[in-house]
């Protein structure tokens, strides 16, 4: 593995090489292609405002920024944040049967800050976050669960139905996670899992983090998040321990040469040495197709292993997608914090680009989610807690900065909160002061622009993917879950 450090980074001149999406295109084997040029035509074709960058900027100016919820209230307890739950107005009612046991399990913790969002109370066509909050009598502020709308809100239905943007909105200040399958039978797996997790004796997870994470020696986007983050993370820094020691974590890694499909495959097996972990990051390319190859579907999204032989070629054996989960994975309440592009899911246009002079680019028949997280979620071996992934491409920007280098103190801090007991979607709230204050940074430049000044083109562009990346992670699972810290099985 090359190390890489600021001096070798490329030159801030503007060009494609200063951006690194973490994504391979299959026709290719190359990265994703990015044209600077029609990024900033999507810049500028954009509106100077919007829904979520208001709510953003709203955020910005509170008091404090890191209040999801009034002082009084204790993000923790279900009976103090409450949680709800948004079906599309025509949701099916078998899939609202299929969803009863974690219902009925939410509605005991949460007592009367419990809510069904439903029917007409439910999410409406074309309804923004904001005009939904309205009708149920609340504004886009910090959180007051008994003004009627709880803390934790799970969204339930495919991005056709609910799209990615009233999630990004109002994910803003509330805790939002978002459940979709194509079965009716994998909502009521996924809902026993929970329930079962939550409720069981003793759980099987091992207090364990494991870390993989690919580095090839031709490609700087996954040698960047090798030596910035896993490394760091597993070995500790100047600064820090090794991730997790303070909490009495066992760290497991698996950098470089040993991120192999082989050893993603012991991991979620439980084999890799001391039972399954509780929680994993993995760091790596994301499989990206075009819109008319009909393993979209089924393989966006999939994770590129270290098997990858290099630029210009890439086959299935040489990533890691829902069809290679085994039936006997052992992935029963395991956080799942995946770092590339679209392995959450991605939006039926390019959220980055616009060719100068034309629309926006198409990506795929429509927006979707990823299949490998939904495999976990809906395990039939018993199902992942949550997955923290990326709509659309994820870059660099998470975690470095040209000018300052690595920047890790944002994930370390969402997997410190998941790794001590705290519920995902309150743990994850770093991501979201970090988009608030980048898009609070982004409306004062427009705003600049917009009053005559002279703003270079690299500084506009930086800020709007850096905006973008950080609105895009989304929480697919229940946002009210969390590790069992007690009850983790310590190694022998």
């Amino acid at each position: 593995m090359t190390p890489i450090n600021d001096d070798s980074l490329p030159p801030a001149t503007g060009s494609e090489q200063e951006f690194y999406p973490n994504g391979i295109f299959a026709d290719t084997g190359l990265p994703l292609p990015f044209d600077p040029d029609a990024a900033l035509s999507a810049v500028r074709r954009a509106p100077a405002r919007s829904e979520e960058s208001d709510l953003a900027n709203a955020r910005a100016q509170d008091a404090g920024p890191s209040f999801a919820v009034t002082a009084e209230i204790e993000p923790n307890d279900l009976t103090e944040a409450g949680w709800g739950v948004i079906f599309h107005f025509r949701a099916s009612q078998a899939v609202k049967d299929a969803l009863k046991p974690l219902l009925e399990h939410r509605s005991k913790e949460a007592g009367g800050l419990f809510k069904v969002f439903e029917n007409s109370d439910g999410y409406e066509p074309g309804e923004s976050a904001v005009r939904w909050l309205a009708r149920h009598g609340v504004r886009p502020d910090i959180v007051d669960p008994e003004l009627g709308v709880p803390f934790y809100l799970l969204i339930v239905g495919s991005p056709e139905e609910i799209p990615f943007e009233f999630q990004y909105a109002l994910d803003v200040y509330w805790a939002v996670g978002r459940l979709y399958f194509d079965k009716v039978e994998d909502y009521e797996r996924y809902a026993k899992s929970v329930v079962e997790y939550e409720t069981a004796a003793t759980v099987a997870s091992a207090k364990k983090i494991s870390i993989f994470s690919t580095s090839h020696d031709f490609d700087s986007a996954t040698q960047m998040f090798s030596n910035f983050v896993a490394l760091p993370f597993a070995n500790g820094d100047k600064v820090k321990e090794p991730l997790g020691k303070r909490l009495n974590y066992d760290l497991e890694s698996f950098i470089g040469q040993n991120a192999t499909k082989e050893n993603l495959n012991r991991i979620l097996s439980g084999n890799s040495g001391g039972g399954p972990p509780a929680l994993l990051l993995t760091g790596t390319h994301g499989m990206v197709f075009s819109i008319d190859d009909e393993r979209l579907a089924g393989a966006q999204g999939a994770l590129v292993c270290q098997d990858w032989s290099g630029y210009e070629d890439i086959s299935d054996s040489e990533y890691y997608g829902a069809s290679d989960v085994p039936a006997d994975a052992k992935v029963h309440g395991l956080i799942h914090f995946s770092f590339a592009c679209y392995s959450a899911g991605w939006p039926m246009f390019d959220d980055f680009q616009t060719p100068v002079g034309g629309e926006p680019k198409q990506i795929s028949p429509g927006p979707s989610m990823s299949r490998l997280p939904q495999k976990l979620l809906a395990h039939p071996g018993g199902g992942a807690l949550a997955t923290l992934g990326h709509v659309d491409r994820a870059w660099t920007y998470s975690f470095h900065s040209a000018r300052i280098g690595g920047q890790i103190q944002g994930f370390r801090d969402v997997m410190t909160r998941i790794m001590r007991g705290d519920r995902v979607g309150y743990a994850t709230d770093q991501f979201d002061i970090r988009r608030v204050a980048v898009s609070d940074r982004l409306s004062e430049l427009l705003r600049k622009i917009a009053n005559n000044a002279v703003v270079s083109d690299r500084e506009l562009l930086g800020l709007w993917i850096e905006r973008n990346d950080a609105r895009n992670y989304v929480v697919l699972g229940d946002p009210a879950v969390r590790l069992r810290v007690k009850d983790l099985r310590a190694q022998p």
